[in-house]
Formats: C-alpha cells, structure tokens, sequence
C-alpha cells in the first residue's frame, strides 16, 4: 500500500506543486490550506506522515503539531520553515516534528526528507503482517461475526462477480474502504488493480485532474503530464469515497465516463478507452443532496445499481472483543510491543461507548492506549481516555410521566442531556448513542435551540 502523505499549506501553489511531486514519485498525497482542513482530512482518513508549513494564516503550523501530537500520535511530521528561521524549526523538533525543511523547498530535498522517513521505519513485510492478522479475520480481511456483519458479508458475495456499480453507505469511520477492497479481491478483476481516491480530501479545483489525469501545464502546478485515477485502475476497481463532495462539472464528467467508458484528461480532447468497475461511497443522504440541487439524479441511479449499508459500531457492539484484539496485535507489531490483553474493565468500557468516529476512532483509541500502557503487559482502564473512561453524566433522575408520548421523551432526554454536558452536541451525542448528525437532525425536528439551553 502506498504511504499516504498530507500536505498543510496555505500557498496554494507551493502546495499543489509538492503535491505533483510526490504523486509522481509514487505516494498518495492530500492536500490542506490550513491547519483546520489538514485536522478534518485527518479525522476522515489515516495519514502516515504530515508535510506542514510554518507560518499560516489560520492555525500555524506550530499549533497544529502541538494538535497532532495529542490527537494523532502516530503521525510523523515534517515541518517546512522560512530560511533562517532555525529556532523555528528547533521548536519545532521539540514539539515532535521529525524533521524540518526550510524554503524554498528544494525538490531533491524533499523527496529524500520523506524517503529517509520510510525506510528509516522500516514497517514489517505486508505478507507477515497479513499471516499474523489472519487468525482474527472473520470474512477476507474483515473483523467481526456479529449478525449486522454476517449481513453485509451475505451482500459482498452477491455482487462481489457481478461486474455492477456498487454503492457503499455509512457513518464515517465504518470501514467502506475494506468493504471496497473485499468486492475488489472476490471479483474477476481482482488481478488487476484496486485505486481508492477520497474525493473528499481533494481540493475542488484538482479533482477532475485527479480522477482523468492533466497534460503539461492544464493549470498552475502541472509541471507534467500525469495520469488519472481512471487510467491506473484500468481493467480493475476504482473507488470513489466521499462522492457527496463532488462538484456539478466533475458530476457531469463522471456520468460521461460512466456512459462510455471514455475519459479525456484535462488539457487534452484525445479520448482514452478505460475498462473500470466503480464503486462508490458516502456518509451524506445523496437524496437530499439530489432536491437541493448538489447532486445529479441520472449520475446517483448510475452508481445505486446495488447498496452495502454497514452498520455503525454501537449497532455491533459484540464485535468489540474482536477488534480490540486486532488492533493490539497489529500495534504490537508495528511499534514492537508486547501487549498480551486488556483488563477486564477495558473491555467493558469499550463495549458501552458510543463511538460517534466508528471503527476508525476504535483504532485511534487502542493506538493511544498502548503508547500509555508504556511497558505494561496489560492494557488498564486509567490508560484509556477520559471520555471513554467516564462516560456516566452521574446519578441525577428524569421524571417521565406515565401517558407522556415517545417523542416528548426522546425531546425530554436530548434536553436534559446537553444540559448535563454544558451544551456540548457531540459529548451529549455519545451518551445518546446517537450519531452527531442524528442529533442535529433531532434538534431541527424538536425545535430545540441547543446554545440557549
């Protein structure tokens, strides 16, 4: 699998032309304007290294690292400093950044910057890594034998040969990508090659160029021709995340695509036949998105010819135990642990969280609480975050009375729980067991204005 890079620049130019460059050299690279989008991009999908700049308008670089190092501790980081600005990057260094490159950025340099990161990492063999997983896989490379899991299992191997569009739906953090790859790798493409692209983390202006491909100097930073996601996933899987996002045009050219099998890069008017399987994803109601006008309605029913819906993590809680043993066991090989299990205790309190970020927030939290089990054998309760610890909001009673209808109970408790937090929406959302989205959309339908509770 590629190394997933994150660019965090607010030029523009700088950013897209680093971008290129290490697309070209084979990684899969996103891009930020800001140390609030580099946050969001990495709370949607895993990173293994962030390239940031110094100096930024909204949220410095130095902020943002101090955030990395709280929320995402397994993310390397190189920061990009102003020439001459040598405490700058000693600061930096401090904080946690792995390296540091002052600018202007030297094309060579950055390359071998990120290069030394990889192979100074040195990860285990995929192949080892797989043989010692396996033994938890309960379908491919699947976790979990809970019945909403059994479900979509059953789905995969109805559509897995069937050559059709497919449609992913789920919360974030569900797992659509290895959904995807399952379809992918049971299929009769599975030869050739599986292309992800989370269209979500694409800055708009760079999509089309993304999925089609551009020709030298199609726009600013297109320092040579490349190709486009289609093009690699010729004769194999393309997987579209995050369609919800895209733009009309790119929607209409996807269509086009779609109809005939053709794509022109940016650029360019020569047509290049591409044999492609699409398989989409998204966490948005498209339907939604269809009456405000966001979203083409001929494009949605080319793409909702079969539907996956994966289950949220609350709504498979029995596969807690499985996953949490996963995780400790592929965290133990990549940062040569030797966690042999959880306390009792852990477990429990994993099983009656929420877990608003799904399994992707699951394996962020495991990762945490290894690193603050430092040595220790056992994973304990008081090396999990507080949230997940302490989850009770105390033994304070809410009087229902009898012939009181659901609604007026459901409005009474979201009430009375966001009281309880002091307004937070997405801790009141964890102890509901509810999605933060849920709740808004239950806040609308009740009236009821959380800021003035």
């Amino acid at each position: 699998m590629k190394p997933r890079i994150l660019i965090v620049d607010d030029d523009e130019n700088h950013r897209i032309g680093m971008m290129t460059l290490l697309e070209e050299e084979g990684f899969d690279v996103a891009g930020a304007g800001n140390g609030r989008e580099g946050i969001e991009l990495l709370e949607k999908g895993a990173f293994d290294l962030v390239v940031t700049d110094y100096r930024m308008n909204e949220m410095d670089g130095m902020k943002f690292l101090k955030h990395l190092n709280a929320n995402f501790p397994a993310v390397k980081v190189i920061m990009v400093t102003g020439f001459g600005s040598i405490k700058h990057a000693v600061e930096a260094m401090q904080q946690g950044a792995i390296n540091y490159i002052t600018k202007p950025v030297k094309p060579q340099k950055l390359i071998e910057a990120i290069k030394t990161v990889f192979e100074e990492e040195a990860p285990p063999d995929t192949a080892e890594l797989d043989e010692r997983l396996s033994k938890f896989y309960h379908f491919h490379k699947l976790v979990g034998r809970s019945k909403p899991m059994q479900r979509v299992y059953t789905k995969i191997l109805e559509v897995a040969e069937a050559d059709i569009p497919v449609m992913i739906l789920g919360e974030s953090g569900t797992g659509k990508e290895l959904v995807a790859r399952a379809i992918h790798d049971l299929s009769s493409r599975k030869d050739g090659p599986f292309v992800a692209v989370n269209t979500g983390a694409i800055p708009g202006e760079l999509i089309a160029s993304e999925l089609f491909g551009h020709l030298k100097g199609a726009f600013t930073g297109a320092i040579a021709d490349k190709k486009g996601k289609f093009e690699e996933a010729h004769r194999g899987t393309l997987f579209l995340d995050e369609i919800g996002t895209m733009s009309l045009p790119v929607q209409i050219s996807l269509l086009r695509v779609l109809e005939t099998q053709v794509i022109e890069r940016v650029g360019s008017n020569r047509p290049i036949q591409v044999d492609v399987r699409i398989i989409t994803a998204t966490n948005d109601n498209l339907e939604t998105l269809i009456q405000k006008g966001k979203f083409r309605e001929d494009l949605y029913y080319r793409l909702n010819v079969f539907v996956i819906e994966l289950p949220p993590l609350r709504d498979r809680r029995a596969d807690i135990p499985y996953l949490a043993h996963y995780y400790r066991e592929m965290f133990n090989i990549q940062l040569k642990r030797k966690v042999q299990d959880f306390d009792p205790a852990v477990l429990r309190a994993l099983e009656n969280y929420a877990w608003p970020g799904n399994i992707r927030e699951f394996r962020n939290v495991i990762l945490r609480s290894m690193l603050a089990a430092q040595k220790s054998p056992v994973i304990k309760l008081r090396h999990l975050p507080e949230e997940i610890r302490k989850p009770s909001l105390g033994k304070g009673a809410i009087v229902i009375q009898p012939g009181t209808s659901l609604a007026d109970v459901e409005k009474k408790m979201i009430i009375e729980t966001l009281k309880a937090v002091g307004g937070n929406k997405l801790q009141a959302a964890n102890v509901l067991g509810i999605s933060r989205r849920s709740l808004y959309n239950k806040l609308e339908e009740y009236g009821i204005d959380a800021d003035s509770l």
